[in-house]
């Protein structure tokens, strides 16, 4: 059981320290999954980046690598029970713990055993094998790697689990910003499929959940809630979306960096159950 009587280091830099940390990223070779190995790496710890996609888990690691000088990779599937628990092997192997788990793997239109036309689908239309793999990998995988890697960390007396939630997690995705309009915009092929915000408010609660089974056990459970970050997108789209958000932007890149880096490390030692939201106020209103 967890000490009643525990130490917070003094130093605020000493908090923030992920020297020596072991941190297992899912999707660890997507978008947000190189940046948050990123800032891991730049803080001390050891990313290791699982991913299905060997040719991609060695991109995103040469590049984290070449900055920050340590970065290692798994070939794992969160929707394989065999998959999981032969990574999490091979890393306490290596390393004889596992101290961060950042569940960051999603199903994307690339990722989708269905045809990829199918993915944007109007939810009149939603065709089921997307419906069903998207709770698959969203949801039941991040299920999967929490039981799997999480009852490793409460072997060890300590972890810190952050499970990647959503803003439209919290709030219902606006429809209108994907619609075409008197204004000219002709409108944008894609939208936020039911299934990925069902899946995130899911996962916000199977936080909540586990943060107060494993709470006794210093086995932390948080989530972190972005928005959606700039990468080139419509400007009228922009225009749209960021008409909705308070600060009247999108979040940049390298941004949700020094949230990763609190939820992992103990500068948020005595914070569990929570959705940390960075969505420049958007489910403010």
């Amino acid at each position: 059981m967890t000490s009643k009587t525990f130490r917070a280091a003094t130093s605020v830099k000493t908090q923030f320290d992920l020297k020596g940390r072991v941190c297992l990223l899912t999707g660890g070779a997507g978008f947000l999954g190189g940046q948050f190995a990123e800032a891991i790496a730049e803080m001390g710890g050891v990313p290791i980046l699982l991913d299905r996609s060997e040719e991609e888990l060695a991109k995103t690691s040469e590049r984290v690598i070449s900055a920050f000088g340590r970065c290692e990779t798994e070939i794992g599937n969160v929707a394989d029970v065999d998959s999981l628990q032969s990574a999490c092997k091979r890393v306490v192997g290596r390393h004889g713990k596992i101290d961060v788990l950042i569940n960051n793997a999603a199903l994307t239109k690339y990722g989708c055993d269905a045809d990829p036309e199918l993915f944007f689908s109007p939810f009149e239309k939603t065709d089921r094998t997307v419906w069903e793999q998207g709770l698959e990998v969203n949801l039941t995988g991040v299920m999967l790697s929490c039981q799997i890697f999480g009852s490793q960390m409460l072997s060890q007396g300590k972890g810190s689990i952050i499970n990647i939630g959503s803003d439209v997690g919290i709030i219902s995705p606006d429809q209108r910003i994907y619609e075409a309009d008197d204004s000219g915009y002709q409108g944008v092929p894609f939208n936020t499929p039911a299934f990925y915000s069902v899946s995130k408010s899911g996962v916000i609660h199977l936080t909540k959940h586990l943060a107060s089974l494993w709470g006794p056990y210093n086995v932390r459970v948080n989530t972190f809630s972005p928005s959606g970050v700039y990468r080139d997108h419509d400007p009228c789209f922009v225009e749209k979306l960021t008409s909705r958000i308070p600060m009247n932007r999108m979040g940049a890149v390298n941004e949700y960096k020094g949230a990763i880096i609190f939820l992992a490390s103990d500068a948020s030692s005595f914070m569990t159950g929570h959705n940390l939201v960075m969505d420049g106020g958007r489910t403010a209103w």
